[in-house]
């Protein structure tokens, strides 16, 4: 009798247990805006894996033959033109208004790295074929500011409300 009573006693708890765990602050699904903001960063981010490729085949090709460093060099422009439509279709899409406050910051700091670094695609097409350890350089540059922009913006979206807000119902 005494261990049936225990039982009971332990199950109750449990059950306590697992109701007062649960997450009081309801995950609200993304909004058509932010969607949309989405969908464009991952155009975008096929462009970016285009230019991506395409400094990794000239870093690979320093210590081949001149032959390899010129194809190398030439395909680094190419790379560069394909990078260019893919951001150009992606880049639309994606408006920092979708999101509020902090995470609208860093939305508007990626697209802000985003252009810097569409702006230097043109010079890199052309440019290329002729000195490809400068436009290398100019390129990992900003990829690196981008990569940056783009890991606080994925870090503050997926990153709980904050805690110090408390809604009032009063």
């Amino acid at each position: 009798m005494f261990a049936a009573i225990v039982m009971v006693i332990t199950m109750q708890v449990a059950v306590q247990d697992t109701a007062t765990h649960k997450d009081s602050t309801p995950v609200q699904p993304p909004t058509l805006e932010q969607i949309r903001y989405m969908e464009g960063l991952k155009t975008v981010t096929r462009g970016i894996t285009q230019v991506r490729e395409g400094l990794n085949r000239v870093s690979r090709a320093q210590q081949a033959d001149s032959l390899r460093r010129r194809r190398a060099a030439r395909m680094l422009g190419g790379f560069c033109g394909t990078a260019r439509s893919f951001i150009r279709s992606g880049r639309p899409k994606m408006q920092a208004t979708a999101y509020a406050d902090s995470l609208r910051i860093l939305a508007k700091q990626l697209t802000t790295r985003l252009d810097s670094l569409t702006a230097a695609l043109p010079a890199c097409e052309t440019a290329a074929g002729r000195d490809p350890t400068t436009v290398a350089t100019n390129l990992t540059t900003r990829l690196k500011n981008y990569d940056d922009a783009l890991l606080a913006f994925r870090t503050a979206q997926t990153a709980k409300p904050d805690s110090a807000k408390v809604t009032s119902s009063q």
